[in-house]
């Protein structure tokens, strides 16, 4: 028997159906159309030819991991999250003796693991590194420690960032960079003057009279305003994760440019995600589109981010079957606005606060669907009108695409796969571990 306050229940809901303003509500929304509606404009199909030789000699992934801990869950809590970074090396060689061979031994699979991990530890609610200053700061300085370690050479992340942002790379750097604001006073449109940077801490000094604090090069992300000394910082993981992941990507750039200028060009960089910045570090996308301008105007920058989730590939997945094997698909606003993102195709160009890359699909030839980002020299060209030329090196970058497959999970690629596996900290046994080594480690 059923009570009069589950029959009350019932009897609420009939409110909400009949009210008026929320059918008009109703009427108003859209929903993207089914996959019997799209149509794909033919002009946008290319069909691609693999290159008699591959010049790409070498791959490299960045994946980063990272798990959240509560070190004290009874009020008030506190929780400190574990960011694990993996850099992983393949040859190419390696994968064409691998493909030629019947099967695949464990020697030919530990040749793939080769990997270089970095391990990080963000305080990221009520945890403080020193009693002297607030929780933003101890934030701030943590980002700033981590980035200071040597990776991939004798050279710290900080001159990286030192080198991308004032474009050290040119015979004309930059002189200063903007910053949205002070992270102590919040005194707007600081110009971070590239001469006056202490060059032992990679910092500045706050130019309004009653602060003089100390500005940090990594700042520039953006992520202390994402930070609340009573609320925490676990707004900030999933972009400090990004950010990081592309940053030790450029950090490598950087370091074959000082070796040899033209060995960048005998690498694919292969990113877990669209070749982009989001949240508060969206703003880096201006500069590293600069980076690109200037690689590909003597080298040729092959990169490639490779989607595995999300409404993209979800849409991909659904009109696969109207791709032929070998063909991509170039995605321009008008698409995207119309079958995936429901949005007024006139408005902002899709992606043009974060993006440096042009989206697509590409269909292989053993009929795998991916989700793909390449750098492209103008955003708003490939977002209006996007042709094939616009995504440099296409073929010979989808060719490597092709022989990284991998059936770890659906439409995986080698190293983001293998990268992801060996640096995973979500499964429940090392997030217990980590818990317990968390709260042994720290001293309340």
């Amino acid at each position: 028997m059923s009570s009069s306050f589950e029959r009350g229940s019932r009897i609420s809901h009939s409110h909400i159906i009949n009210d008026e303003e929320v059918k008009e509500y109703l009427s108003n929304c859209k929903i993207p159309v089914s996959v019997e509606e799209v149509e794909l404009n033919e002009s946008l199909k290319h069909d691609i030819n693999y290159p008699d030789e591959n010049s790409i000699e070498y791959i490299v992934t960045v994946d980063g991991e990272d798990t959240t801990i509560p070190v004290k869950k009874t009020f008030p809590s506190s929780l400190i999250t574990f960011f694990q970074f993996g850099s992983l090396l393949i040859r190419s060689q390696d994968l064409d003796e691998m493909e030629r061979k019947p099967f695949v031994s464990p020697s030919d699979i530990g040749k793939l693991k080769k990997i270089k991990r970095e391990k990080f530890v963000l305080p990221t609610k009520n945890v403080s590194l020193d009693k002297s200053v607030d929780f933003k700061t101890s934030v701030r300085n943590s980002i700033q420690a981590f980035y200071s370690k040597s990776h991939s050479g004798s050279s710290s992340v900080l001159k990286t960032i030192y080198w991308f942002i004032f474009e050290k790379y040119r015979k004309e750097p930059k002189k200063s960079y903007p910053l949205s604001k002070c992270p102590h006073c919040g005194t707007k449109d600081i110009e971070l003057e590239k001469d006056k940077m202490s060059s032992i801490n990679f910092s500045w000094e706050c130019t309004h009279p009653k602060c003089k604090k100390e500005i940090l090069i990594t700042d520039i992300f953006r992520l202390f305003e994402k930070v609340d000394n009573d609320t925490g910082a676990e707004g900030i993981v999933t972009y400090l994760k990004n950010a990081t992941e592309t940053f030790l990507m450029i950090h490598t750039i950087k370091s074959l440019l000082e070796i040899e200028d033209a060995l960048v060009d005998r690498f694919l960089f292969v990113k877990d995600g669209p070749l982009s910045f989001g949240g508060e570090t969206a703003n880096m996308h201006k500069p590293m589109q600069s980076l690109i301008s200037f690689l590909n105007e003597k080298n040729r920058i092959n990169m490639v981010g490779v989607e595995n989730s999300g409404p993209f590939v979800d849409h991909a997945k659904e009109i696969k079957d109207l791709l032929n094997p070998g063909q991509v698909y170039l995605l321009n606003n008008d698409y995207i606005y119309t079958y995936i993102q429901m949005r007024d195709s006139s408005a902002k160009q899709y992606g043009s606060t974060s993006y440096y890359s042009g989206k697509f699909f590409y269909k292989t030839n053993d009929e795998r669907i991916y989700v793909l980002t390449i750098p492209v020299e103008d955003h708003k060209k490939y977002y209006n009108v996007p042709e094939l030329t616009d995504l440099p090196n296409i073929h010979e970058i989808l060719m490597n695409v092709d022989k990284l497959k991998c059936d770890i999970y659906e439409n995986a690629l080698i190293p983001v796969a293998v990268a992801n596996k060996l640096i995973s900290l979500s499964n429940h046994p090392s997030t217990d571990i980590l818990e317990r080594f968390a709260k042994n480690s720290i001293q309340s």
